[in-house]
């Protein structure tokens, strides 16, 4: 009797706590690479209903990631987090285990299962951390949380442990997958939903720009091809047929578009948004994928892509509008992993700029540890930032391992493109409370980190091995606009901010406890 009368006061107080909310539904939009000056730069084109929207109606403030190596699993991890990197774990995509001697993946994990196709599924187990997710579900255990991302990653990491699912993008079959870490199955109005998803009509149309699809098809693909047209058109077919995957679609804005679709399903389906108990839908956009770099920023490419985002985000505010209620959702919109200019963009303005080779750099450092300290596989791994000494092969030789980090470190800044190279020693061994030591810092895990870190020039890229290659790609900008739209946001903003003070603001915007864990 008393369990019985203690859940209804439980069930009474926290439905009298969620009817004080102002807002049912936080919408965390973040777009991956994205190069935050499209948004002026497009701004005559945008609809009213979309982007604009949020920049006429909402208010703006610099967010700063306040860390060195801005990559998208690593900056979704700080934003549904209030951490840090050196706090909440996930310091790349993939960093090297020293004690199961190989690289571990950030999301990847072999106990769990995937929903939707055969494989090894995804879970958020490395974020250990309380996620702005989880703060929702502590103060009402009633709050859904969840998370669309066009890639596993994000998806996962911002959704966080207590999503109730993660969805993300196969590319065996171009259908919606997750994973058993949230469900025994797929919920069937998804199954459903997979159904009509017409990816392969996509492939066939091909990618051209949006006017162009109005008019003749046929004769937009048959100029190209000959070379006679001053747009673009891309054979989605054939490219298919070659490398035989639907990852292709990644490299389109079609995928956008497959979010917001899957965006409205949730909200029909599952209801977010629709009684005093908040919800949390967290979606996930990409400015061309691994396809990213290929492209100057002023091609029209981009300008499509743009274009075609801003109406995929009106005809999410038109669903929000009509199943939450104007007044009744909050949104944010921000970017990871923001675009930098490329080398020949900075040539263009005569500055002196270049790619950096970390591949040539590792084989030029591998011949000069063997000069120095006999042959030997001294590096276990390295990616974009970082480098993994054997330290057991260096205990072995009894070799001071601050002796070699620092003769590596020494090596390493005599590379043209490189600015400043710090150790693990270094890094653990002293605290510093501004510059680019700090930003070496916050990115810092003990645990995780390599013995050596480096960072490039403003004007340097890393080289990567190919178009796909994502351990050597992250960004240099950590400071994005981050936008807030809708209910709540009558509350004072700083114009500048942390990062990490993203999670705090939003938890006030709900009225609800910031956890403890969070950086205020």
């Amino acid at each position: 009797m008393k369990k019985l009368l203690l859940a209804i006061v439980l069930l009474l107080n926290i439905g009298l706590f969620a009817s004080e909310n102002k807002t049912k539904l936080v919408v965390g939009i973040t777009v991956n690479n994205f190069y935050p000056e499209w948004l002026m730069i497009y701004q005559n084109d945008l609809s009213e209903g979309g982007l604009k929207r949020i920049f006429s109606q909402g208010k703006k403030m610099m967010a700063d990631y306040n860390y060195l190596y801005s990559q998208v699993g690593v900056d979704h991890a700080t934003m549904y987090s209030g951490l840090l990197p050196s706090e909440h774990g996930v310091v790349a995509h993939d960093w090297y285990s020293r004690l199961k001697k190989q690289r571990k993946n950030n999301v990847i994990d072999g106990d769990i299962k995937l929903l939707g196709e055969e494989g090894d599924g995804l879970s958020p187990d490395y974020l250990q951390a309380i996620t702005l997710g989880c703060a929702m579900k502590m103060n009402n255990l009633f709050s859904k949380v969840y998370s669309v991302g066009i890639n596993g990653e994000e998806a996962v990491l911002s959704g966080g442990s207590c999503a109730n699912m993660a969805f993300w993008l196969s590319e065996k079959t171009g259908k919606w997958v997750s994973s058993d870490y949230y469900s025994e199955m797929l919920p069937e109005w998804m199954i459903a939903h997979n159904d009509t998803i017409e990816v392969d009509f996509m492939i066939r149309r091909g990618w051209m720009p949006l006017s162009d699809e109005i008019g003749n098809i046929t004769a937009t693909k048959l100029k190209s091809k000959i070379g006679l047209s001053n747009s673009f058109y891309y054979d989605l077919a054939q490219a298919k047929r070659k490398y035989e995957t639907y990852k292709i679609l990644k490299a389109t804005p079609y995928v956008n578009t497959m979010v917001v679709d899957l965006a409205n399903e949730l909200l029909k389906n599952e209801g977010l948004g629709v009684d005093n108990d908040a919800d949390l839908l967290a979606l996930n956009f990409s400015s061309l994928d691994y396809m990213n770099r290929d492209l100057g920023v002023n091609t029209k490419e981009f300008q499509d892509m743009v274009m075609r985002l801003d109406r995929d985000i009106e005809r999410l505010f038109v669903e929000l509008d009509s199943r939450v209620g104007k007044d009744n959702y909050t949104v944010f919109l921000t970017f990871s992993e923001a675009r930098e200019l490329n080398p020949e963009e900075f040539n263009k303005m005569r500055l002196s700029a270049d790619y950096f080779s970390i591949f040539k750099a590792i084989a030029l450092l591998k011949s000069f540890l063997n000069l120095v300290y006999g042959d030997g596989e001294w590096i276990l791994d390295y990616d974009a930032t970082q480098i993994y000494l054997d330290r057991t092969l260096i205990q072995e030789k009894n070799i001071s391992l601050q002796e070699i980090q620092d003769r590596v470190a020494s090596f390493l800044v005599e590379f043209e493109g490189v600015s400043r190279v710090l150790t693990a020693h270094a890094l653990t061994h002293n605290t510093a409370s501004s510059g680019i030591e700090m930003l070496f810092q916050n990115n810092f895990s003990q645990k995780r980190s390599g013995d050596v870190l480096y960072s490039l020039q403003p004007t340097w890229l890393p080289t990567l091995k190919d178009k796909e290659d994502y351990y050597a790609r992250y960004s240099k900008r950590n400071k994005v606009p981050l936008y807030f739209y809708g209910a709540g946001v009558n509350l004072e903003l700083p114009e500048t901010s942390k990062m990490t003070s993203l999670l705090p603001m939003l938890c006030e915007i709900l009225q609800i406890p910031i956890p403890y864990s969070a950086i205020r």
